[in-house]
């Protein structure tokens, strides 16, 4: 089960994580369809979750140093 957190950002909507599966979801607001990055810890996602700007995290962070799924399902 993804439990999802809106998140104040310009280009995100909300972030969401699966803790069966280690796997961080983000819905952007712009688009239809959401990113899935793999192995992503709890303590991981709450740290992105509670981040000062969301959009520098998610620039700096999570796309340098997860794995993003091709596509989602």
């Amino acid at each position: 089960m993804i439990n999802w957190f809106i998140v104040s950002s310009d280009s995100i909507k909300k972030i969401g994580h699966d803790t069966t599966n280690n796997c961080l979801y983000i819905d952007f607001c712009q688009r239809g369809e959401y990113e899935v990055y793999t192995n992503v810890s709890l303590y991981a996602f709450y740290h992105f979750s509670l981040a000062v700007s969301i959009d520098e995290y998610y620039q700096q962070v999570i796309r340098v140093n997860y794995s993003r799924k091709p596509q989602c399902y």
